[in-house]
């Protein structure tokens, strides 16, 4: 299938490179209307290039429309208007091409936010993940990064939990038992402390695994809320919430675009995204994606298929729905690890599988959600998402190995067989919001609710067997070779939740406001165990709270101060234990300060942030008896995030880092059968430093060269921090190119891991999850 990406991509290069585009210039028109459909006048229109080229800007007349004349090529549009949302969009000039049509948003009326252009940090754009009041990062009290979706595209990143690390202080790691979708935020790490979102939607996460998405495809951006996000999500979020939202219907103009990517391991690529209008109240999106890869170890391969669809139906000039569909399926690759000896991995295992031969594994998601939008008047508006996932999952594999020097072998153990396992969630989700005043002042308030009802089915083998085989040369066998216990119906799960929210934002003046928001959720869990047939209820009610008050001393420099609770449950409620249901969520709380400043017209951004973070009534094994657990102990995390964004002319710079302490304050643990106090130790996988550096430059609109960086800091693979549990730091750099002989063509190639670094993305104190070596690829984008 490679071969043939690669003779159509010799075919149509050699068809259309010849035909590069003259310097003349083009015209550009455009229409900027109310979502009524009322024309605005006097709105900014401003066009900037790629390269160094000066931006133009201009406004528009009595009927709404603007126009240019410039040379054909790639431009960000810009346009502002007072009491809208500021819109952004990349335009490719070309002679003949449609006029541009642009929808601004009332402001405060949050629907349809779109992130696009190359810069990760939009402050001055309305961002649902950290607020339903329709609140820009400037005007929020607490931490918000935003990567686009385009930014992710244009840097080639291949899946989506490598885009998140790409926000200041998140870090991810892929360990295939989680789904490949582990985050670490401020201190914490896992699904039941950083919570991920699909659409503004809670994902549950039975057994820890967090699947879905996993494309960066039909991504429109990735939104982040660092710190307590309990009072938009529950519990469950206390070191930060990540949303991926979607890309939807544009009913404004019709775009198709298809990619081809081939690439080392036998990579390759194939995607497609079309949208636009069917008609004057219908709009659709489609976007598919294929991937397959050999990979670097043998019997090691992997594939995935995710295919998105959505219809927009603006039934009134007020009142819209859309519906959509969103599936993924998985076959991740069998890799699971790496031994290591003397803290290192066993020399000449680097690309060596060890797992069975007849290893599976596979996650398949599907979504449906169907969402309302109704505007009655430009002061008020009614939110609500109808929604319904499915998801199974299947492992077949031996994922636990243990080097043996003495004989250079290596031991495998642990053999799960997880199969005819599934999720379902449904629910809904809505607010009402009312922009008015209060007190004389000027005053934002909503109220919503959020109704799940979710079942986990599993089923499951009892964990065991063992084998070894030669480090060197593994005689794999297959899985009933060495165990022969599979699948049988282990436990059945129910939870129910109901949650009610309120947010409010208060101007006091013009340069200062206060925002405050409310949640309490009732949880109900009812678990079946199906070894025992034994049946376990419990019940759990979180509160959750923030307030803070933001100052802007001088127009778009915000400096703000927070404080916010939160809780954790002690494990997944999907999932958990029934001798951990007895125990209450974790309270936790953050006291956060900071700034953010957008300069030049945008040219220059930054954001930085300094916190107090702490969670208590961890489970530890009870001091005079280690087979009893006590809810009790202590962790904490202090430290500063950053991020910096210059445009200087053709070079681009996107930074952003964090530096932490996080530290258990009380925490008890059994160790060689014994009772340890690890007070002062740094909880496993956390790093306490990372950074990117992400670097663009544009010589000329036709092409494009990038570099980046990404530090993660050391970890330990578990709590006793002892030398052999640490797994060192590592830099990853990765470099690309971009030549865009005409406006909608253009061929891309990037190499990553240019170093081939020998890293750990994740692992335990036996084997490392190694990350990717040096590898290249090289992808063809057409627009039409």
């Amino acid at each position: 299938m490679h071969r043939l990406c690669v003779t159509v991509l010799a075919l149509f290069l050699g068809f259309v490179v010849p035909c590069v585009a003259s310097g003349q210039t083009v015209s550009v028109t455009g229409v900027v209307t109310d979502p009524q459909g009322g024309v605005i006048v006097g709105a900014t229109a401003t066009l900037s290039g790629s390269g160094g080229t000066r931006p133009v800007t201009t406004k528009t007349g009595p009927d709404g429309t603007f126009s240019f004349s410039v040379a054909a090529a790639r431009y960000t549009l810009q346009v502002d208007s007072p009491g809208f949302v500021s819109r952004t969009e990349i335009v490719n000039v070309a002679a003949g091409m449609p006029r541009v049509a642009i929808t601004l948003q009332i402001a405060g009326v949050l629907e349809d936010v779109q992130v696009s252009g190359p810069a990760p940090y939009t402050l001055t754009k309305p961002i649902p993940t950290a607020s339903r009041l329709g609140l820009a990062p400037l005007e929020t009290p607490a931490s918000v990064a935003v990567v686009s979706g385009d930014l992710i595209r244009d840097l080639g990143t291949p899946t989506l939990i490598q885009a998140k690390a790409l926000a200041p202080g998140i870090t991810a790691s892929a360990p295939m038992g989680n789904g490949g979708n582990v985050l670490a935020a401020r201190g914490f790490i896992g699904a039941n402390s950083v919570k991920q979102l699909y659409n503004g939607m809670e994902i549950y996460n039975g057994g820890n695994v967090v699947a879905f998405p996993f494309d960066p495809w039909n991504v429109d951006f990735v939104g982040v809320l660092s710190g307590p996000s309990s009072v938009l999500y529950g519990t469950g979020a206390i070191g930060g919430a990540v949303n991926v939202v979607p890309r939807r219907p544009d009913p404004t103009a019709r775009r198709n675009e298809i990619q081809l990517g081939v690439g080392r391991f036998g990579t390759y690529h194939e995607a497609i995204d079309s949208t636009g209008p069917l008609s004057p109240r219908f709009s659709y999106r489609f976007d598919a994606s294929l991937y397959n890869s050999d990979h670097w170890v043998q019997n090691g391969g992997s594939n995935s298929q995710a295919i998105s669809g959505s219809l927009r139906v603006d039934a009134t000039k007020n009142l819209r729905f859309t519906v959509s569909n969103d599936f993924g399926n998985q076959n991740p690759s069998k890799y699971l690890g790496t031994p290591i000896f003397n803290d290192a991995p066993v020399p000449g295992t680097r690309y060596i599988n060890y797992s069975v031969l007849d290893a599976k594994l596979n996650f398949r998601d599907d979504w449906t959600n169907v969402e309302t939008l109704w505007t009655p008047s430009p002061t008020l508006s009614v939110h609500n998402s109808t929604f319904f996932l499915y998801n199974s999952r299947l492992y077949h594999d031996a994922p636990n190995y243990t080097s043996v020097p003495a004989t250079n072998r290596v031991q495998r153990g642990g053999f799960r067989d997880i199969q005819d396992t599934y999720e379902t969630q449904y629910g809904d989700t809505g607010y009402v919001k009312q922009s008015g005043r209060f007190l004389g002042l000027p005053n934002d308030a909503l109220i919503g609710i959020d109704l799940n009802r979710n079942y986990y089915h599993r089923n499951d083998n009892v964990r065991g067997g063992s084998s070894l085989v030669d480090a060197l040369n593994p005689n794999d066998g297959n899985f009933l070779d060495f165990y022969n216990q599979l699948t049988k119906p282990f436990y059945r799960m129910h939870v129910n939740q109901a949650a009610g929210y309120v947010e409010d934002r208060l101007h006091l003046t013009d340069r200062v406001s206060v925002v405050v928001g409310l949640r309490h959720d009732h949880y109900g869990v009812t678990r079946d165990d199906q070894l025992v047939f034994a049946t376990t209820e419990s019940s759990y009610d979180a509160n959750g709270w923030n307030t803070g008050a933001v100052y802007e001393p001088i127009k778009n420099l915000s400096l703000y101060a927070q404080y916010a609770h939160a809780s954790d449950p002690v494990n997944s409620l999907a999932s958990i234990a029934a001798n951990q249901q007895g125990f209450h969520l974790s309270p936790g709380r953050q006291v956060e300060g900071g700034a953010k400043q957008t300069l030049m017209n945008g040219r220059v951004e930054w954001t930085a942030a300094v916190y107090d973070l702490m969670k208590k009534d961890l489970l530890t094994p009870a001091v005079d008896n280690p087979t009893v657990t006590d809810q009790v102990g202590q962790q904490s995390s202090r430290g500063v995030e950053g991020s910096l964004a210059v445009t200087a002319g053709p070079l681009r710079f996107n930074i952003n880092g964090t530096v932490l302490r996080a530290r258990f304050d009380d925490f008890n643990a059994v160790v060689s059968n014994r009772v340890v106090q690890l007070a002062g130790n740094v909880p496993l996988n956390v790093p306490e430093r990372s950074a990117n550096v992400m670097v663009f430059w544009n010589p000329t609109p036709m092409w494009e060269g990038r570099a980046m960086m990404q530090f993660v800091g050391s970890r330990f693979a578990d709590n006793t921090n002892t030398t052999a549990a640490m797994m060192p730091s590592y830099r990853r750099v990765n470099f690309g190119g971009r030549w865009q002989p005409r406006p909608r063509l253009a061929v891309d190639a990037r190499l990553d891991n240019a170093f081939d670094e020998i890293y750990a993305d994740s692992g335990t104190t036996t084997q490392w999850l190694l990350g990717s070596p040096r590898s290249f690829t090289v992808s063809l984008n057409v627009l039409f």
